[in-house]
């Protein structure tokens, strides 16, 4: 079931009145949460109804349409981004196939654990990792470049956006992340 801010977020997704990083954390949501991603098919399917039956004969913007269809956002990508979904306390709780790709680990690895914990390493930046820490406890939506380990030990650069996702109240409902690993710059001679 789901809580009546969360629905009403669905609403206000479906109708496009979110802000684009509101939009951005709420889709990586939609990957992992199965009755919200109900929720917004069935709202979708509503408003498809009702703007064909209203006008036939004038279409919505292709962007407005393609979103009520359901083909815009992460779908249409042709490189999926490693996304990562965590609880109030910044516990794992999902991660999609991108990122287990790019970090090695399973996700029975990683649930119930904070990524950093499992990622990190000596040459992961501590000043970076401290902006994202006062960040998360702000509330507020951060990005950073990290270098993380892979699970055989392999360092690599990825760029990390992490939003909050809050309910009515601005409490933590989740933290969402977006991550895309980036090519490793080459050592000097």
């Amino acid at each position: 079931m789901l809580t009546e801010a969360l629905q009403e977020r669905a609403e206000l997704y479906v109708a496009g009145a979110m802000m684009a990083a509101e939009r951005e954390g709420f889709e990586v949501l939609l990957e992992f949460h199965q009755d919200l991603r109900a929720q917004v098919a069935s709202l979708q399917e509503a408003l498809a109804a009702t703007m064909l039956t209203r006008v036939p004969a004038v279409l919505p913007p292709a962007g407005l349409r393609d979103r009520v269809l359901g083909a815009a956002g992460a779908q249409s990508r042709t490189d999926p981004e490693a996304l990562v979904v965590a609880d109030a306390d910044g516990l794992v709780e999902w991660v999609n196939p991108a990122f287990l790709a790019m970090c090695g680990h399973s996700l029975a690895e990683l649930k119930g654990r904070k990524p950093g914990r499992v990622l990190q390493g000596p040459d992961t930046d501590h000043a970076a990792v401290a902006r994202i820490r006062t960040a998360l406890r702000e509330r507020r939506p951060c990005r950073e470049t990290l270098v993380n380990y892979h699970k055989d030990g392999t360092r690599y650069r990825a760029d990390v956006r992490i939003m909050p996702i809050l309910d009515d109240a601005g409490q933590p409902l989740w933290f969402v992340a977006k991550e895309r690993k980036l090519a490793e710059e080459s050592a000097p001679a």
